[in-house]
C-alpha cells in the first residue's frame, strides 16, 4: 500500500523539490503552504506522515502540531532554518518525532521519513533541487527551464554518486562504478568528467554545492534543500 506524505511549507521551490523526490521513491505525496489547509487535509485524507516547517506565515508550525497532537499520533518530522536547541527542544516537547534544520540533504530526510514509516521504497529514479531535474530512466536533465546535455559517462558518474545517499565514493568506487571492466580510466580522467558535470550543474562551478571533492580520497553529491 502507497504511503502518504503531507509536506507544509510556504517556500514553493522547498515543497516542489521535496515532492519530487519523494514521489520517485514511491511515496503520495500532497502539499500545503499554510497551517489552516495542512489540518484540513489531515482532517480530510490523514496522511501516514507530516513534514512541517515551522516558520509558516500566519498559523506557525509550532501552532500546527500542537493542533496535530490534540488529536493525532501520526508521525512528524519538523524543518527549521533555525537549529538552535531551545527551538528543538519545545518541538520534540510538543511532539514532534524528528527534528531537521536547514539546509539538510534529501538522503538524510529521506532516510528519517522511512525508519518512521517502516516502510520500503522503491529506487531513487528522479532527483530534483532548487537548481535543477534529474531523470534518470528518461537520461533527461534541466536547469532554469532550460535542456542540459551529459555524455553517457557522465550520466553513469551521477547516478553512483547520487544514489550513494550522500555518502563519500573514493575515487576506485567511481572508476568500478563507471567504468567497471571495460577499458581502465585514471583519476585525472575521472575528475575532467566530474569538472564537465559541474560547469553544468552547479550555479557557482568554482564553489561547488553538490558535488563535491573530498581531498585524496573522492567526491561526495550533496543534495542541499534550503
Amino acid at each position: 500500500m502507497t504511503q502518504r506524505v503531507l509536506i507544509v511549507d510556504d517556500e514553493v521551490q522547498i515543497l516542489r523539490a521535496l515532492r519530487m523526490n519523494l514521489e520517485a521513491r514511491g511515496y503520495l505525496v500532497t502539499t500545503s503552504q499554510n497551517g489552516e489547509e495542512a489540518l484540513r487535509f489531515v482532517r480530510n485524507e490523514p496522511p501516514d506522515l507530516v513534514i512541517l516547517d515551522l516558520e509558516l506565515a500566519g498559523m506557525s508550525g509550532l501552532e500546527v502540531l500542537e493542533s496535530l497532537r490534540a488529536s493525532s499520533d501520526l508521525p512528524v518530522i519538523i524543518l527549521s532554518a533555525r537549529s538552535g536547541d531551545p527551538e528543538k527542544l519545545l518541538a520534540l516537547d510538543e511532539g514532534a518525532n524528528d527534528f531537521l534544520a536547514k539546509p539538510f540533504s534529501i538522503g538524510d530526510l529521506v532516510m528519517r521519513v522511512r525508519a518512521l514509516l517502516r516502510g520500503d521504497v522503491e529506487e531513487l529514479t528522479t532527483l530534483a533541487t532548487t537548481d535543477f531535474t534529474l531523470d534518470f530512466v528518461a537520461s533527461t536533465a534541466s536547469r532554469g527551464g532550460e535542456r542540459l546535455a551529459f555524455t553517457e559517462v557522465e550520466w553513469k558518474i551521477l547516478r553512483v554518486l547520487v544514489r550513494s545517499g550522500g555518502r563519500l565514493v573514493t575515487e576506485r568506487q567511481l572508476l568500478e562504478g563507471v567504468f567497471g571492466d571495460g577499458p581502465p580510466e585514471d583519476g585525472a580522467h575521472l575528475r575532467h568528467h566530474v569538472t564537465r558535470i559541474r560547469r553544468k550543474l552547479e550555479p557557482e562551478p568554482a564553489r561547488p554545492r553538490y558535488v563535491r571533492t573530498v581531498p585524496g580520497i573522492g567526491f561526495r553529491f550533496y543534495n542541499a534543500i534550503v
